[in-house]
Parts: structure tokens; sequence; C-alpha cells
């Protein structure tokens, strides 16, 4: 093991005290805690110079410039309903708007209301109550009003193929932003931000600011106690003269600066004067988040807020020794977090060896501008058709420019030395081929007819086809749905989780949002101490999963109906109201029961005496079975033969000269006459 105490000596971690833990929080042997030290990946703070920081923003930059951000212009421009690709080059310009269509029902499907966070623990010393990680979560997304941010987050997916979210802490709670594309940066050579096999060393974004407000700024330093201003060197980064600008270099490529220029919108000289060009980068190799103002001098040079050293303290405890009560101090620990970039990124369609995704316009862009080019064919032969050519003679060419298409025009020109020319009927094709390109934008994206909710339009299809399209279609939004709740709202909970740990240092009343209204529990840093695993749930996924639920209950409410006489009446309407609304109370049920009907006397009976052995087989099998017992089969069968014997005897009475069964009776010496028998003829003897 010498060896081993060796290499951890020569790579000391920053805010790490030793390498030995307390009997209470040891879980694994020492040897596996140590070998999991040693391939641990360890950043040691160091300076960054300007020159590095320069030379980190320019390679990002260079990256995305050379082919990527050509292709985000063309997006852009598409959506917004602007052509960028002509195959057709006619005399109407006419834009369908398709692209934007479909984009904006993805947008209304994937970011419709807040993600829902859901935190599991890791280890079995972290604390389960994780009601209070949730509740804290929702509230931190409703101040930030992530339902806008969450739609814009979504939208830059879609169209770019990544959204950027960057996320800090102000005024005591994560501050969430978005970060246009244009101006986020990161390690050209990263695949990812983590998670992959070779995350980002660093990342950034551009902004403008005014300088102005940037003096005004203020930071606590808890060296001097006291506020500080919180940039330097803001006199020294000076006025762009040759560009008429406070932000020196080429600031075109900014996103602010794209979509002005797109809009035609300028600024003036006064309005840019105190203007200042600031890129701020957070680096994990030296541990440090720098801004450089106007790309000339550091305004701002710290270690990385984005991170937490290790902690200790001691506690006393109660405990139990020799059956005997005692105090014990034991240490408490809050595990080190390590630097990481406060971005958490949305990505469509991934690569592996890429960082940059692709988005929903990068499927959509070349069929959008096909279609427009059919529109434009379909409104100039419109124009085609509408529109009157005439032929003149040669000897009154020079009356041709005064020969228009107006109502009641009078030319003067003899009859049949003008006429209107002959015009080939065009094909009524492009209407079909405009709508098979809609609907190859649909499929290619997922927005089909069973996202959008169009009916078909087909009165052949069949109501199996129609469930069919449904299920793929939900199939393949499933999916996408899952990836992106797994990637970038899982980074967004697990940062905002983080920055709680940093910045929450004490116990703090959190309030949480229940189905019984707002209560507050207490967050503990103590007990919440390392990595949880934070689930997420888009407003579609709860949706789709209140609907499993619903059919769930449906069957088992028709379930109990057809089995309703085995249940109490009044508890099976509770059990079914309850389920369908939490909120009734069983005294809130209780009170809109009915109020129980008066008791109704039963009307007086009359006492019949006899005797057992004079009662009927019927009423004999009645009375055994009134006591308890297993009436006699005996009875069954005598009421069965008096039936028999009354009816032949009923039959006797009717035909007094056969008996029940047909045969003749003997009458002879009977009062009765004889009954005349036919002759039998001749041919019945014979």
């Amino acid at each position: 093991m010498e060896p081993v105490e060796q290499n951890l000596n020569q790579a000391p971690t920053t805010g790490q005290t030793s390498g030995k833990k307390s009997a209470d929080t040891m879980t694994q042997s020492q040897d596996v805690d140590l070998q999991e030290q040693l391939t641990e990946s360890r950043v040691v703070q160091t300076e960054l110079k300007l020159s590095d920081a320069l030379d980190m923003y320019t390679s990002a930059k260079s990256y995305v410039d050379t082919g990527l951000r050509p292709d985000w212009d063309n997006f852009f421009k598409v959506y917004k309903g602007k052509r960028v690709y002509r195959s057709y080059q006619g005399i109407a310009d006419p834009v369908i708007r398709e692209s934007h269509t479909i984009i904006e029902t993805l947008v209304a499907n994937i970011a419709g209301g807040n993600p829902k966070f859901h935190f599991v623990v890791t280890n079995e010393e972290q604390s389960r109550e994780t009601d209070v990680l949730n509740g804290m979560l929702d509230y931190y997304l409703i101040v930030n009003q992530m339902g806008l941010k969450n739609q814009e987050w979504v939208r830059d997916m879609l169209l770019y193929g990544t959204g950027i979210l960057h996320i800090t802490w102000s005024e005591g709670r994560p501050k969430i932003e978005n970060i246009p594309i244009r101006d986020f940066f990161v390690d050209p050579t990263s695949t990812g931000l983590t998670n992959t096999t070779n995350p980002a060393r660093y990342a950034g974004y551009e902004y403008l600011a005014d300088k102005e407000v940037l003096k005004r700024e203020m930071i606590y330093d808890p060296d001097k106690d006291e506020m500080v201003p919180r940039y330097m060197n803001l006199d020294s980064i000076g006025f762009d003269r040759e560009n008429k600008s406070g932000a020196a270099g080429d600031t075109s490529s900014m996103d602010k600066v794209f979509k002005d220029q797109f809009k035609g919108s300028t600024l003036g000289d006064k309005a840019t004067e105190r203007q200042i060009h600031v890129i701020r980068l957070y680096d994990l190799m030296s541990g440090r988040m720098v801004e450089i103002g106007n790309g000339k001098e550091f305004i701002y040079n710290k270690p990385t807020w984005c991170q937490r050293e290790e902690e200790t303290r001691i506690i006393d405890t109660e405990t139990e020794i020799n059956g005997a009560p005692e105090i014990i101090s034991i240490e408490q620990k809050l595990d080190e977090i390590k630097p990481f970039l406060p971005f958490a990124a949305l990505r469509d369609y991934i690569d592996t060896s890429q960082f940059y995704a692709s988005g929903e316009m990068e499927l959509l862009i070349n069929d959008a501008e096909l279609l427009n080019d059919y529109e434009a064919m379909d409104v100039d032969n419109n124009a085609y058709q509408n529109t009157p050519m005439y032929w003149v003679d040669p000897a009154f060419a020079d009356l041709a420019p005064e020969i228009e298409t107006i109502p009641g025009a009078v030319y003067p020109i003899p009859r049949n030395a003008m006429g209107a020319l002959e015009r080939p009927m065009l094909s009524g094709d492009l209407d079909n081929k405009k709508e098979r390109i809609m609907q190859r934008m649909r499929r290619a994206t997922a927005a089909d007819e069973a996202v959008q909710g169009v009916s078909q339009s087909s009165s052949r299809t069949t109501a199996t086809e129609v469930t069919t399209q449904l299920q793929q279609a939900q199939a393949r939004f499933s999916t996408k749905i899952n990836n992106l709740e797994s990637e970038g709202y899982a980074q967004l909970g697990n940062i905002i989780f983080k920055l709680v740990q940093i910045f929450v240092t004490r116990k703090t009343a959190m309030r949480i949002v229940g189905p019984k209204g707002v209560v507050f529990k207490d967050y503990d840093p103590w007990e919440y101490n390392g990595e949880y695993e934070a689930n997420v749930e888009l407003e579609t996924t709860i949706q789709r999963k209140k609907m499993e639920v619903g059919l769930r209950e449906n069957q088992l409410f028709e379930t109990l109906s057809r089995h309703a006489q085995i249940f109490d009446q009044v508890e099976l309407a509770r059990f079914e109201v309850q389920t369908i609304n939490p909120e009734i109370t069983d005294d809130k049920f209780n009170s809109m029961l009915a109020a129980p009907a008066p008791p109704v006397d039963e009307p007086s009976k009359e006492i019949i005496t006899f005797n057992y052995k004079d009662a009927s087989d019927y009423v004999k099998a009645q009375i055994e079975k009134k006591f308890g017992l297993e009436p006699d089969p005996m009875h069954e069968v005598d009421a069965q033969k008096h039936l028999v014997d009354t009816a032949a005897d009923m039959t006797n009475r009717l035909d007094q000269t056969t008996d029940s069964t047909g045969a003749p009776l003997d009458l002879g010496g009977g009062g009765l006459m004889p009954i005349d028998q036919p002759a039998e003829t001749e041919e019945a003897v014979a």
C-alpha cells in the first residue's frame, strides 16, 4: 500500500482534509476506497492567462463559424419566411410557412408546462425525504418563469439542434437564462457537457453590456467583510473609435446583431457608445471563471463558484452503551463538489462524435424551399391563365403599349387586326405535389396528423389504419421526449441542486405546493449530502400517464359496479369520488350524504297453528328449511306422485270411457250406455 499513499500525497485536492473517513461514513473497504481515489480525476486551481482564455474563445468560435453558423442563419431565415435556396426564378415570390407551423406544433407538444422533478437517493446514507427537493425545484422553476424559458429552449433545439440554458445564483435562488446558440461557445474537441467519452473542458458565452451598469454592480468580499465592485479594469478597455462602438472587434456574429440586421433595425452611435463586448468563460482545468472586456483585459477573474470544498463538523449525538444513554461526538462531512459547467444542453438528433446536434429545420429546409418553388410556379400559372395576352397586326405595332386588359377599353384598331393568343392548358398536378411535400415534412419530424390533431381527409382510411398511425406517431414522439428528459432536463435538475448545496449552507424552510396546499419543510444541507438522481417528467409525459391512469380507473369502476351487491354502496361511492378528486375529504363527503330514512314498521303477521303431519309435502319441505334442516327428498317425490294422481283423476272425469292412459274401461254392468262401434266394412274384414 506504500505506492498508493505516495501517489495520493503527490496529487492533493483543494479543500480535501485527509484520506481518512469516520467510522459512520465508511461503507466500503479501504482498498476499494483508495482505488477510487487513485482513479479520480483531480483539478488543481491555477492562474489562467488572458492569451490562453482568448485562444479558447477564438478556437471555439472558429469551429462554429466555418460550417455551423451559415446553416443556423439559413434555418432562422426559412423559419421566419425568407427564401434562401431558389430552384425556380419566377415573377411571384410567395412563401408557405409550413416549417414555422411544424416547429411551433412541436414546441407546444414538448414545452407545454413546467417539467416535474423527482429526486432519488443514490446511497443508503442519504435522506429519503425527497419531497422537500421536489417542491424546492418546482418553486425555483415558477419564480424563473420556466414556462416561457422552456419554450425558447425547446425552440432553439428544434431550429438549430442544440438549445442552451445558463444557471447561476442570484438574490438567494437559482437564476435561469436562455443563451442564444450563436453567442455560446464550447470546447470544440468535446462530444457533450457530461456523461460522454470526451466531456467539455471549458464553455462560455458572449454578451453586450453597458459599462455604467457594470460599474454599479457590487459583490461581497469575505476577506474585507464589505461590498466591493464586482468588475475591474473597466476604464482601461476604452471606446472603439474605429468601429464607433464600445465593443471592440467584430460583433456581427452575435445573435442580437444578426437578428437586428435581419429586421432592418439599427442602433445609433449614442446607443453603443457605452456598450462593452464581454466574454464569460468557465474553465475546468484552471478552476476559474473569467470575463474579458472588449477582448483586452480581464474585468473579472476569480475561482469558479461552481464548486464546493469538503467540509466537516463535530456534532453530539445520544447513543446507548452497555444499556445506559451516553453523549458522544462524531464527525459529519459534506462531500466536495468538483468544478462543473453551469450549462444545460438540450439536443435533438445527437451524433456520438459531435457536441452540436441536428435539429428539425435541417430536415425541413430543402422541402420547405421546394414547396415555395412549387407555390411560385402555381401563382405564375394562375397569372398566365387569367391574364389575357394579345397579338397585333404589325401595321399597328405602335399601338401595342396602349393595349391593356381593362374592362370596356376601346382600341383604334380595325377588326381582325388584334386578337387574344391561345394558351395551352396547364396541369393541375402542382397541388398534389405540394400536398405530398407537406406530408413528407410532417412525417420526417413526427409532426404528422396524429400529433397536430388534424383529421384524416381520406374517406377510405379505415379505423385500423388511423389507430396504427396514431400508435406510430406516439412511439416516435415518446422516444424523443424520453431522450430530452434523460439529458437536457436531467442536467438542469442536477445543476440547480448543486447550486442549492453550494449556496444554502444552513437549515432553511422551503415552500412545497402539495395536494393540500402550500406547506413548509426544512432543508438541511447536512442531511442532503452527495449526488441525488434527478428524474424528470415533461407535461406531455404527465398527461400521457394521467390518461393511462384514467383508463385503469374506468376499468376498476366498471368492475366494482358489476359486483356492487357485495360492497357497501356508501364506501364504494366514497372510493370513486376520492379517487377522481383527492381533495374531497371524508368530512366533505359525509356532508353530502342524504339523511337515513326513518324505520318503517312491518305489518303485523297472523300466526297459524296446524299439525306438521297434516301439512302437504311442499309445506313440510318449507318448514324443514325454516328450521335449518335439509328437506327430505321424499317430499318432492310424494308431491310429484300426488300431482300425477290428481292429473289422472281429472283425465278420467273428462272421458269416462277410457282411463288416463287411453285404454277403454270395462262398462259391463255399469250404468253407462256402451258407445256404438262403427261397423267394419267387407274390405276391412277381408
